[in-house]
C-alpha cells in the first residue's frame, strides 16, 4: 500500500482550537486509499521542523510527502525571515526528493481575528516564497493561498480564530491534496 506523509504545522495536525484531530488524515486516507501519516506539529515553523525531519520524515517509508508551512513562519510572534523560510523549504524538498514532495502555500487568514499576530499581507509574501521554491526545485505545488482567495467567502472555511480550518476547510484542502497526489502519480 502506498504511503503519504503530511509534514507541517497545526493546520496539518488538524488543530480544532483545542487539540490535534484526524480531520485531514482521515479524509486523505479515504480519498487516496493510502496509508497517511500526519507529521504536523502545532505552533511550529520550518526552523523547528528541520530539527525533527529525520525522525518524522526521512526515517519513515513514504511515496509522497506534503510540505505545508508558513502560518507560523510568517507570523509576527514566531516568524522567521522570508529568505530563511524559502531556504528551509528548498532544503526539505531536496532532502526528500523533489519528485516525491508537494509544496502547499499557506492559506490566507482573517487579520482582525489574529489580533496582530499575523497579517494577510505578510502571509501573501510567504505564499509567494513557496511558489518560488517550487519553481526552483521542480516540486509540484498546491497554491492553496490563491485558491482560497478566489472563493467568495474563504473566511467561512476558517475557525473563529481566523487561522485554523473548519470541516469545510479540511474538505477543500483534502480535495486539493488528493488531486495533486493523483496527478503526480500519473507522471
Amino acid at each position: 500500500m502506498k504511503r503519504l506523509i503530511c509534514f507541517g504545522d497545526s493546520i496539518t495536525a488538524g488543530w480544532d482550537g483545542h487539540q490535534e484531530t484526524r480531520r485531514l488524515t482521515d479524509r486523505l486516507s479515504e480519498g487516496l486509499g493510502w496509508i497517511v501519516t500526519n507529521a504536523g506539529v502545532p505552533g511550529e515553523n520550518t526552523e523547528q521542523a528541520l530539527t525533527r525531519m529525520n525522525k518524522d520524515v526521512l526515517e519513515c517509508p513514504f511515496d509522497r510527502i506534503t510540505i505545508f508551512f508558513g502560518a507560523n513562519d510568517s507570523s509576527l510572534h514566531k516568524g522567521i525571515p522570508l529568505k530563511q523560510f524559502k531556504t528551509n523549504l528548498i532544503f526539505m524538498a531536496r532532502a526528500v526528493s523533489p519528485q516525491k514532495a508537494i509544496f502547499i502555500t499557506p492559506s490566507p487568514i482573517v487579520d482582525k481575528k489574529q489580533k496582530g499576530k499575523r497579517m494577510n499581507e505578510r502571509v501573501s509574501l510567504y505564499a509567494e516564497a513557496v511558489l518560488n521554491a517550487a519553481k526552483e526545485t521542480g516540486v509540484p505545488l498546491i497554491d492553496l493561498h490563491s485558491e482560497m482567495l478566489r472563493l467568495p467567502d474563504y473566511q467561512g472555511m476558517l475557525l473563529h480564530d481566523g487561522l485554523h480550518f473548519t470541516n469545510m476547510g479540511y474538505d477543500f484542502l483534502a480535495t486539493e491534496i488528493i488531486r495533486q497526489v493523483k496527478k503526480s502519480e500519473e507522471h
